[in-house]
């Protein structure tokens, strides 16, 4: 292909598959909040007393267990995208303010392999 014409012919290509499309439904989930985060956060409480997870990727799946289990929520309450797409944005930039995490950042960029910190 020439190298001139790929944005070109990709742009076209996207549109071609984006006639007649229509975004999905919400969804409404029901996730089981605070509970779910501790029993997530016990185990990986583990794999850090067995040296096998470091502080930091503890850390890290605190905030991934928010989200997943949606936060501070109940089974019987719903949950919708919205709220967990806000859980999520709110457990990146928590995140991204670590210095640890911008040295995993950084060394995956610079060496293609994950950095144990």
């Amino acid at each position: 292909m020439n190298l001139d014409r790929v944005l070109a012919a990709a742009k076209a290509r996207v549109l071609a598959m984006a006639e007649g499309y229509q975004p999905p439904e919400p969804v409404a989930m029901r996730l089981p909040g605070p509970t779910a985060k501790a029993a997530l956060e016990i185990a990986v409480g583990d794999h850090v007393a067995a040296g096998r997870a470091t502080a930091h990727d503890a850390f890290v799946a605190s905030h991934v267990a928010t989200v997943l289990s949606g936060g501070h929520t109940d089974i019987i309450c719903e949950v919708h995208e919205d709220e967990l797409l806000a859980l999520e944005l709110e457990g990146f930039l928590a995140l991204f303010r670590q210095p640890k995490t911008l040295a995993r950042i950084e060394h995956m960029l610079e060496t293609g392999r994950p950095l144990r910190n």
